[in-house]
């Protein structure tokens, strides 16, 4: 038995893993399978992702949902910044970087290469990807170009920031993500939205989508679709029983 520390910035991203846990009689967390597992939502943006993952893994006042964590993944949504990514593939991050710079963090190699296996043994592809967490939202093509001159081939919000926090706390840590908008799509400036720590402004966010109603119906859409893609592989990949063997 593993226990899983699971990082979703949204309850949309969060809610395959409900779907297919079951809640825990021994702890507040869940259960997959063998597995248990403590799910971290609402980590949107760096600052709050970063934040998320401290409480939790340093054992701060109303995040420490276990005595131990034998390992930490980043899931969710992601965009794509190379034409070979398109729309609904899985992805895990072999290493991450960040626009503000520090130096590029690598996912657990025995992680990674486990969960590929494991995919790929239930005929589901899973591309290995380089990584970049960003603090705004890249909503053009040339944004996302610009990105992808760095060396990332997706990029996220969030992943960075709980790698390093995992890092610190000596805990291996993967990253498993969708590729919800490809290289080459527009997205509504949501950036306009954020608040300073990274979330969105629910509010500010409403006009957004209003002022680009058939942008925001494609993404939200895409979001979807991408998640029903997502949910299966998480699936395979948490309920495995020889977890235990790519973090020991």
């Amino acid at each position: 038995m593993s226990v899983l520390y699971v990082f979703a910035a949204s309850g949309m991203e969060a809610q395959p893993v409900r779907r297919i846990c079951t809640v825990s009689n021994s702890n507040s967390g869940l259960s997959c399978g063998t597995n248990n597992v403590a799910l971290i939502t609402g980590a949107m943006g760096p600052k709050n992702a970063r934040s998320k993952a401290e409480a939790a893994l340093n054992g701060r006042p109303g995040g420490q949902l276990h005595s131990r964590s034998d390992a930490v993944i980043s899931i969710g949504l992601c965009g794509g910044l190379d034409s070979s990514l398109p729309h609904q593939r899985i992805v895990a991050y072999t290493e991450c970087m960040s626009t503000d710079g520090g130096r590029t963090l690598p996912c657990s190699p025995a992680i990674t290469d486990w969960a590929i296996s494991v995919l790929a043994a239930a005929n589901v592809r899973c591309d290995r990807v380089v990584g970049i967490t960003s603090t705004r939202i890249a909503t053009t093509p040339s944004r996302k170009a610009a990105l992808g001159d760095r060396g990332a081939t997706v990029v996220d919000m969030e992943s960075y920031s709980i790698l390093e926090v995992a890092a610190r706390a000596g805990i291996p840590a993967a990253v498993i993500r969708v590729v919800s908008d490809p290289h080459d799509w527009e997205l509504p400036d949501f950036n306009r939205a954020l608040s300073e720590d990274g979330g969105l402004d629910g509010w500010k966010a409403l006009r957004v989508a209003l002022g680009s109603p058939l942008r925001t119906l494609k993404l939200l859409g895409a979001n979807r679709r991408a998640m029903q893609s997502l949910g299966p592989a998480l699936e395979i990949v948490l309920k495995a029983d020889t977890f235990a063997v790519a973090t020991s």
